[in-house]
């Protein structure tokens, strides 16, 4: 499950990976108790479905992005729900880097620079939907090492889907 460069990481590296996560879903039940909810319905939290496999994951995640010096990650969403992204390193670690957001009211990442760039300290986590233009803005020195994970529910046996008709 875990991905390194796009690599598949050993088995270890991910049991550590699931184990942050699984902290993390627990942490966002507790600190957030309507998020979960609200995203994926009543009485379902991060953490039941990450422990029973009813979460799907975006390709290639979750993953540890490691950015050097020129490295970034082009503006893009990602699709999923709910997208954690936790730095692995110390804001100190690199110069420049971070994660840029761009506001529903921008013209866009290909006429604006990010509305706001974050640079959390290791081990804090962004949350942020899917579906909101983001990207890796490129380190200048030193290295910035990320654990990114983008989910979704898994649709449910025998849910039925509401689709508008024109």
């Amino acid at each position: 499950r875990g991905h390194s460069h796009g690599r598949a990481v050993p088995a270890a590296v991910d049991a550590v990976v699931m184990r942050l996560l699984e902290r993390v879903f627990r942490r966002v039940g507790a600190e957030l108790p309507s998020l979960s909810p609200l995203l994926f319905g009543d009485g379902t939290t991060l953490a039941s479905l990450h422990a029973t496999g009813a979460l799907t994951w975006a390709s290639r995640e979750p993953g540890i992005n490691v950015y050097t010096p020129g490295g970034e990650f082009a503006p893009h969403t990602d699709g999923h729900t709910l997208t954690v992204l936790m730095p692995l390193t110390s804001s100190k670690d690199a110069s420049g880097g971070g994660t840029g957001f761009w506001s529903e009211d921008s013209r866009g990442h290909r006429v604006e620079p990010p509305t706001t760039v974050l640079k959390p300290g290791a081990g804090a986590c962004i949350l942020f939907s899917g579906h909101v233009t983001h990207s890796g803005v490129a380190v200048e020195s030193g290295e910035r090492v990320v654990l990114v994970a983008s989910v979704s529910a898994r649709p449910r046996a025998g849910a039925s889907r509401v689709t508008s008709q024109n």
